[in-house]
């Protein structure tokens, strides 16, 4: 059938993204992003092609390494690479219509809704991860947001340059851990916890709730990261993990080891 043929689209956008890269070599800011780049963009066309029989392991995998590549290529400005890469959604968003469509006919609308929310979510926190991990040189404006507002706030004084980017990599693997639990719904409710903490921590660190609650004021409020933590503390209960999951799929969830899963 057509619908299960998709990932050839996927397969076909994601050799781009990985050519678009190769071609883009000379322009990127390090050994560490050039090899990131190298390998989550490699890893779109893998996922597509690997896991074929599996429409939702193929989703969630492409769609992972696919957000992860096109915002670290928007926030360097490497627009090439962002714009071809970001060619792979189109062929994703009529893989999740399909997804979408059978998952309701077999789960229920309500099981598909969880799942879309905590896809959603998951991936969510990698956009605030890639520029924390997988980056050469990190963002002065980042780095000085963590000496001058982070330090002062939890530690009573001016971070120096290495504790601010050891507290940002730690935040980093925090969120990317979310990312992973939560995106792919792989013990999900481990994830929501950790990343409900992460948020709780963030705030306080970053003097947020002192600035107030609209986010858009200068410094941001603690609007948008309530709103996180408010549609994040669901996940934590039992069996919300939603059937388009890897412990689904994988059927984990029914080992003892992943009663945490949340499906």
């Amino acid at each position: 059938m057509m619908k299960n043929k998709i990932y050839i689209l996927t397969f076909l956008t994601g050799c781009a993204a990985f050519i678009s890269v190769l071609s883009y070599l000379s322009r990127f800011d390090g050994i560490w992003s050039t090899t990131n780049m190298l390998c989550f963009s490699l890893l779109i066309p893998l996922s597509a092609l690997v896991s074929r029989k599996n429409t939702v392991v193929s989703f969630l995998f492409t769609t992972f390494f696919t957000v992860i590549v096109v915002r670290n290529a928007g926030q360097h400005d490497w627009l090439r690479v962002g714009w071809v890469t970001a060619i792979t959604f189109i062929p994703l968003l009529l893989q999740l219509i399909v997804i979408v469509i059978d998952g309701i006919k077999q789960y229920g609308p309500q099981g598909i809704a969880l799942s879309f929310i905590r896809m959603f979510i998951g991936f969510n926190w990698l956009t605030h991860c890639t520029e924390k991990l997988f980056v050469s040189r990190h963002d002065a404006g980042l780095v000085g947001f963590f000496k001058t507002v982070v330090g002062p706030h939890t530690f009573g004084s001016v971070l120096s340059d290495q504790f601010a980017v050891n507290m940002i990599v730690l935040g980093g693997l925090v969120e990317f851990t979310a990312a992973v639990t939560l995106g792919l719904g792989i013990l999900s409710r481990f994830g929501a916890f950790a990343a409900a903490v992460y948020l709780v921590m963030a705030e306080l660190m970053g003097e947020h709730f002192g600035v107030g609650y609209t986010w858009m004021m200068p410094g941001g409020g603690w609007e948008v990261p309530f709103y996180f933590f408010m549609v994040t503390l669901p996940f934590m209960l039992p069996k919300t993990g939603g059937p388009l999951s890897l412990d689904n799929e994988w059927h984990l969830s029914k080992t003892p080891f992943y009663k945490l899963s949340g499906f």
